[in-house]
C-alpha cells in the first residue's frame, strides 16, 4: 500500500489528475489479479512439494531447441511454479540471441522461481556449464527454498553441469567460487537480474564482467524506468551502455526491459 501511495503521488505530480484518477480506479482490479496470481503460485508450490518425483521427471524429459516452445513450457508448468518473471516478448527475443551465441559457459545472477534458468539450460549446448547465484531471502524476489534445489537440478541436460550458489553475489567468497568453477575458462553469457538497486547492479557488473570473454554478452533485466524514488537498474544501464555496442529490448511498458551489451 505504501508503494501504491508513493507511485500515485508521482503520477499525480508528473502526469496529472486524469492519470491519477485512472490509477486509483484500476487499483482494486490490479490487486485482485495479484492476489489470484499469488494463490495460483501457492497451489502449484504445494503440488510440486508433495510430488517432487513427478515434477523432476517432467522437467528432465522435456527437450526442445525452439525458444517459443521452451518459454511456453516454463510459462505454464505447474501453474507458474517456474514461470520467468519477465515480459514474454522481451525474454523470447533474448533467448533467440542466447541461442545464436551458442554459449558454453553461462551465469545468471538472480534466479527466483527458476524460469530463466530453466530456459537457459534447455537452449544451451549439451556440454554447457551453467552457474546460478541467488541470495536466500533477497529483497528483490530471490531466495528459493532448499527443497527446490533438486527441482532446479532437473533443468540440466545429461552432460551439462549446473552449479546453484545460494549466496550473496557481492561477497568476495562468491566471486572466488565462480572463478574456481570456471577455471581457465570465461563466461560466454552473463545475465544480471539480482539486486536491482543502482549500487547493487553496478557491483554485480564490476565484479563479474571481467569474467566474460571477448565477444561475449552481458544482459541486464529491468532497464526500464521505475515509478519510485532512488536510482535503479535503468540508471546504471544508461551510464554504461554507451561504452559498448548495445541493444535494448523494451516493449513500451514502464518496467521490465532487457539491455544487452556485446563485449568487443
Amino acid at each position: 500500500m505504501q508503494r501504491f501511495i508513493r507511485e500515485s503521488i508521482f503520477v499525480l505530480k508528473n502526469h496529472g489528475s486524469k492519470a491519477f484518477i485512472l490509477r486509483v480506479i484500476k487499483f482494486p482490479i490490479n490487486r485482485l489479479k495479484l492476489l489470484k496470481q499469488e494463490a495460483l503460485y501457492k497451489i502449484s508450490y504445494i503440488k510440486a512439494y508433495n510430488n517432487p518425483e513427478k515434477v523432476i521427471h517432467l522437467l528432465k524429459s522435456f527437450n526442445s531447441s525452439n525458444p517459443e516452445e521452451v518459454i511456453n513450457f516454463a510459462w505454464s508448468f505447474y501453474g507458474d511454479l517456474i514461470r520467468p518473471i519477465q515480459f514474454r516478448g522481451e525474454f523470447t527475443e533474448l533467448l533467440k540471441i542466447f541461442q545464436e551465441l551458442n554459449p558454453r559457459y553461462i551465469m545468471e545472477i538472480g534466479t527466483a522461481k527458476g524460469g530463466t534458468l530453466f530456459c537457459f539450460c534447455k537452449l544451451a549446448r549439451d556440454d554447457a556449464t551453467i552457474i546460478s547465484i541467488d541470495l536466500p531471502d533477497g529483497p528483490f524476489g530471490g531466495g528459493y527454498p532448499a527443497w527446490k534445489v533438486t527441482i532446479y537440478q532437473a533443468f540440466k541436460k545429461e552432460s551439462q553441469k549446473l552449479y546453484l550458489l545460494r549466496e550473496d553475489s557481492h561477497k568476495q567468497e562468491t566471486l572466488e567460487k565462480v572463478k574456481e568453477i570456471l577455471g581457465q575458462n570465461r563466461l560466454d553469457f552473463l545475465f544480471i537480474d539480482g539486486d536491482h538497486s543502482y549500487e547493487g547492479v553496478k557491483k554485480d557488473f564490476e565484479m563479474y564482467s571481467p569474467l566474460v570473454r571477448k565477444g561475449g554478452i552481458i544482459a541486464f533485466h529491468d532497464i526500464a524506468a521505475y515509478i519510485e524514488k532512488g536510482k535503479f537498474v535503468g540508471d546504471f544501464w544508461n551510464e554504461v551502455k554507451s561504452n559498448y555496442k548495445y541493444r535494448e529490448i523494451i516493449k513500451g511498458q514502464k518496467w521490465g526491459g532487457i539491455g544487452i551489451i556485446y563485449l568487443p
